[in-house]
């Protein structure tokens, strides 16, 4: 049963005092709800959650979906538990992982407001000797179902974790070139605007709203004005979560498509970066996530940033 909420401004998430605050919510599905700073984060499949949102509330999604055939998240979890000594891929077939992302994605962009953005960091996935094209592919599921195509911007990794490029040191000759992968996509939708003047998200801004929300262009003539973004990936030991992307990239994206004040959502929050971005930079804040170890490794989290957030207030 679909129970999304009508379509009716909502009043934002104030701070609390008490940092952390849990409570049970009866929907069609039981979940836990953690409401912490400017935010809160919400155990449960998004697919979900999602229905039960108000209609045309987040003006940015920023999320990374779990890669098709490279993570399996719940043996993941069982070796942060200290469970198993390792975890291993779990195959998934392509149609199951397209249907899987079509149906969330679909759900998301109701909750979206007409002109607000949907980004997403993808990338290419090497399962069984071959490599799935999925930023590509992805592309044209997102339009199908009604997001419009904006922009692809590759973040390059300042570091490669792969040995590709040793083939054609071991074998110098043509046909043994293999690249090493420091390259993912940030794909960059919007939802279509009821009007040709409302197809952004400055169109109702005051003057005053948009001084607040001026951007700092010191460096902006560097890499940050071209679609092709340097930034550091998160080491292993920085963070639970097997494949979180770094905070940096989270806070870019924010300040580029969203104003403070208004409201950010993760469907995949797993370890929380787009929380604590949003945080910081003074956004309202949902994360939706399925796993309760990756749900308390970002509480403990943004509580710490919050609570630094409070003090300096």
């Amino acid at each position: 049963m679909n129970v999304r909420k009508k379509n009716k401004p909502s009043p934002h998430l104030g701070r609390k005092t008490n940092l952390v605050r849990e409570r049970e919510i009866e929907y069609t599905i039981s979940t836990k709800e953690y409401e912490i700073g400017l935010g809160k984060i919400i155990k449960g499949d998004c697919l979900d959650v999602l229905k039960t949102l108000s209609s045309n509330d987040f003006i940015l999604a920023f999320t990374s979906p779990p890669y098709l055939n490279a993570i399996n998240y719940d043996d993941h979890v069982e070796k942060v538990k200290g469970k198993i000594q390792r975890w291993e891929r779990k195959e998934i077939s392509y149609d199951d992982y397209r249907l899987f992302l079509v149906e969330r994605f679909k759900e998301l962009l109701a909750v979206i407001k007409p002109g607000g953005y949907n980004v997403v960091n993808i990338s290419p996935v090497g399962w069984n000797g071959e490599r799935t094209a999925l930023p590509f592919h992805f592309v044209s599921w997102m339009e199908s179902i009604g997001w419009k195509f904006k922009e692809d911007i590759i973040w390059e990794k300042s570091i490669a974790r792969d040995k590709r490029s040793g083939v054609l040191l071991q074998h110098p000759y043509p046909g043994y070139y293999y690249p090493s992968l420091v390259a993912e996509y940030v794909l960059v939708f919007q939802k279509p605007a009821e009007g040709k003047n409302k197809t952004n998200i400055y169109w109702n801004r005051s003057q005053r709203e948009k001084d607040e929300n001026k951007i700092n262009l010191n460096d902006y003539q560097g890499e940050k004005s071209k679609n092709v973004w340097k930034i550091r990936p998160v080491a292993p030991q920085e963070n639970v979560h097997p494949c979180p992307f770094p905070i940096e990239l989270a806070e870019r994206v924010i300040q580029f498509y969203s104003y403070k004040g208004d409201k950010v959502i993760d469907i995949f929050a797993g370890s929380g970066q787009t929380n604590i971005a949003g945080e910081r930079l003074e956004r309202y804040h949902v994360g939706i996530e399925t796993q309760d170890e990756y749900v308390r490794y970002a509480l403990e989290r943004l509580k710490a940033v919050a609570t630094q957030e409070k003090l300096f207030k």
